[in-house]
C-alpha cells in the first residue's frame, strides 16, 4: 500500500485575522484555572476507591467537555472516557491518524499466547516447518552417494572388499555432480566454497546422515545382499570413515605443510623443465644424424643430452625425496591420532596437495579439516553401531563403539 503525502494548505499572511486581545484574554482564564485544579486535585483523587473514581470520572468529563469543546484540550474529554490513548513518543498526528517514526519490523503475531518467552518458543516451533533438504546439495546426491557406495562392495571371505577412495570420490562428483546445484555459483568450485566451512559441515552432515544411512540399506535390500553382507558393507563404511577422518586429521596436524609442498612443486617444475629441454636436445640430435651434419656438432648435442640425463635423474630423486619426506609427516601425525602405517602414499599426497589448495584460499579451512574429520568420526560410530545392532538378538541399541583413534 502506498502512502500519499499531503501538503497542508497554508493560508496567506495578509489572510490571517488580526488578534483580539479581549477574547484572547477571557479564554486564557478558564484553561489556566482548569489546569490547576486538575493538578491540585491529583492526590486527593489517588485516596477514593474505584466506584468513586468512575462517578467522578463522568462528571468531570461533562465538565470539562462544555469547557473545552472546541479547544485543542478536546482530548482530555476522550481520555477520561476511557477513549484512545495519546499516541507513543515518537510519533505526530496525521490525516487518516498516527503516524510512528521508526524502523520497519518484522509484524508481530498477535495469536500468541501471553505466557511468555517460553510459551512463544512453543508456538514459534509449531509454526516453523522442520528444514529437511539444502537447495544446492540436494537429497538426491545423498541417494546417488549411496547406491554409488553399495554398487563398489563386492562380497567376500572375511568382509568383503569396498572399492572406493578420495580420490575415486573426487573423480565421480567432479565430473557428474549428480544432486549438486553449481550452475551460477562457479560449478565445482562454487559448492566447495558453500560446503567447506566449519559450520555448513556439520549442519549439512546433521540434516542429511540418517536418510544417507537409511539409504544404505535400502539401496542393499534393493540388490537382495545377505544381511551378513549388510552389515560387512556397514563395517566397510565405518572403516573408510574413520581412516579418511585419521588421514585429515593427520594432514591438518603438519606443521610445515605449506613449506612441503612449495618444495614439492617446485622440484616438480623443475623434473618438468628439464624434460621439455632434454626432449627438445633429442630431436634436435636425431635430425642432425639424419641430415649427416658435422660430427662435432653432434658430439656437442650428445653431451648435451648426457648433462640434461644426469640432471633429470637427480631431479627425480630429489622430487622422491621431498614426497617421501611428506607423507613421513602426515604419517607420523596420523599415528598420534590412531593410524596412518597403513595409509597409500598416493591417497596421502593427494589428500595433502587437496588441504593445502583449501588452506591457500580459505581462511577458516584448517577448522573445516577438523569439523570434516569429526563428522566422518561419528558417521564411523554410527554404521558400526547399527551393524553391531543387526547382530543383536534383541535388537537393542548397543553403547557407542569408538573406532580408530581420538579427535583432536
Amino acid at each position: 500500500m502506498k502512502l500519499e503525502q499531503k501538503l497542508l494548505e497554508i493560508p496567506r499572511i495578509d489572510s490571517i485575522p488580526n488578534p483580539q486581545p479581549a477574547k484572547a484574554g477571557g479564554r486564557l482564564l478558564p484553561l489556566t484555572l482548569l489546569t490547576l485544579l486538575l493538578v491540585g486535585g491529583a492526590a486527593f483523587w489517588l485516596t477514593r476507591d474505584g466506584e468513586t473514581r468512575e462517578q467522578w470520572r463522568h462528571q468531570a468529563a461533562e465538565a470539562i467537555k462544555n469547557a473545552t469543546d472546541g479547544t485543542p484540550l478536546a482530548e482530555l474529554n476522550d481520555l477520561l472516557r476511557g477513549g484512545s490513548p495519546l499516541p507513543p513518543v515518537g510519533a505526530s498526528s496525521g490525516a487518516s491518524g498516527y503516524i510512528v517514526h521508526g524502523t520497519v519490523a518484522a509484524p508481530i503475531d498477535a495469536t500468541l499466547p501471553p505466557q511468555g518467552a517460553a510459551a512463544a518458543g512453543q508456538q514459534a516451533q509449531a509454526v516453523i516447518p522442520k528444514v529437511t533438504a539444502d537447495n544446492i546439495v540436494r537429497p538426491d546426491f545423498i541417494e546417488d552417494l549411496a547406491a554409488w557406495l553399495v554398487s563398489q562392495y563386492k562380497p567376500g571371505l572375511p568382509t568383503g572388499t569396498l572399492a572406493v577412495s578420495a580420490q575415486s570420490a573426487n573423480q565421480r562428483y567432479g565430473e557428474k555432480m549428480t544432486g549438486l546445484s553449481g550452475d551460477g555459483q562457479g560449478g565445482r568450485a562454487g559448492i566447495l566454497r558453500y560446503v567447506f566451512h566449519p559450520a555448513m559441515i556439520q549442519g549439512m552432515y546433521a540434516l542429511y546422515v540418517d536418510s544417507f544411512l537409511e539409504a544404505v540399506q535400502r539401496e542393499s535390500a534393493a540388490i537382495a545382499l545377505p544381511p551378513e553382507q549388510c552389515r560387512q558393507l556397514l563395517l566397510a563404511v565405518a572403516g573408510r570413515s574413520v581412516l579418511l577422518a585419521v588421514a585429515l586429521e593427520g594432514v591438518a596436524s603438519v606443521p610445515d605443510l605449506d613449506e612441503q609442498i612449495k618444495k614439492l612443486e617446485w622440484i616438480s617444475q623443475n623434473v618438468v623443465s628439464v624434460n621439455s629441454q632434454m626432449t627438445q636436445v633429442v630431436f634436435d640430435l636425431d635430425e642432425l644424424r639424419e641430415n649427416r651434419a658435422a660430427q662435432s656438432r653432434i658430439d656437442e648435442l650428445q653431451a648435451c643430452v648426457t648433462t640434461l640425463a644426469a640432471r633429470y635423474r637427480k631431479e627425480l630423486e630429489d622430487r622422491e625425496a621431498a614426497r617421501r619426506a611428506l607423507v613421513a609427516a602426515v604419517r607420523v601425525a596420523a599415528v598420534r591420532k590412531g593410524g596412518g602405517q597403513a595409509f597409500d602414499e598416493d591417497f596421502l599426497l593427494f589428500l595433502a596437495h587437496w588441504v593445502d589448495r583449501r588452506l591457500r584460499t580459505e581462511p577458516q579451512a584448517l577448522a573445516s579439516v577438523w569439523s570434516a574429520a569429526g563428522v566422518l568420526r561419528d558417521l564411523a560410530r554410527r554404521c558400526a553401531q547399527i551393524a553391531l545392532q543387526q547382530d543383536t538378538a534383541d535388537g537393542a541399541l548397543p553403547a557407542p563403539v569408538q573406532i580408530g583413534g581420538q579427535g583432536r
